[in-house]
């Protein structure tokens, strides 16, 4: 996830307010400790650049959700569903372990919107994650077939999406357990064997649903 480099005021609050927000959470971050790490004297430069503190951090969140939909996704109609899936795990391991973006202050800002969020989560849920999630469901109905339920859709869904963000909520942990693995240098070998894990976990609900069907019609 890249973030302006420019040395404008409005950057220095915007990349400040990140670090804080990180630090603090949202609750007990101040507008003068944003104002103190951006190097900005005046306290009211976050309400004449952003409009408030709640204002700045929606537009931090506008960053982190909107990141995904960055990717390239031409042609996307034209896949086939294993190819998308794959897809998709592997836009998902970049965005989040390529360049360590797991211990960033990004991750940590994502994560504390997780436990604890924000008047804001509502409408970008809506804005971003709701025309992604039908694209990412059509994916498993079309995988697992007739005869799949929407649980199991959804399920398949979550099971995935769970392993592709395991290192951003346990990496504290991980990270001790197994000092010398590197998301950053192996994020494509993680994005391939979360795809074939999850493939081999499709095709077993998938021979599920068809053992159910034969034993229907043979009634």
């Amino acid at each position: 996830m890249s973030l302006q480099q420019d040395n404008s005021t409005r950057t220095r609050l915007f990349n400040a307010g990140i670090k804080v927000f990180a630090e603090k959470g949202f609750r007990n971050a101040t507008i003068r400790e944003i104002c103190k790490q951006a190097g900005a004297a005046n306290i009211n430069s976050i309400h004449y650049y952003f409009g408030s503190k709640e204002m700045l951090y929606r537009e931090i969140l506008e960053l982190i959700f909107s990141e995904y939909d960055n990717f390239d996704l031409q042609d996307w109609d034209r896949k086939t569903p294993q190819a998308q899936l794959k897809e998709m795990i592997l836009n998902f391991s970049i965005l989040l372990y390529k360049n360590n973006a797991f211990a960033s202050d990004i991750t940590a800002i994502f994560v504390n919107e997780m436990t604890r969020p924000s008047p804001f989560i509502e409408d970008l849920v809506d804005k971003y994650n709701r025309p992604r999630i039908k694209r990412h469901l059509k994916i498993f109905c079309d995988l697992l077939g007739k005869g799949a339920t929407e649980n199991m859709v959804r399920d398949c869904l979550v099971s995935v999406s769970g392993q592709l963000l395991y290192y951003s909520f346990a990496w504290p942990v991980f990270s001790r357990l197994f000092p010398d693995y590197s998301p950053k240098k192996d994020h494509e070998a993680w994005a391939n064997h979360v795809f074939e894990f999850s493939m081999g976990g499709i095709a077993s609900i998938k021979e599920k649903i068809e053992k159910k069907k034969e034993k229907q019609n043979g009634n």
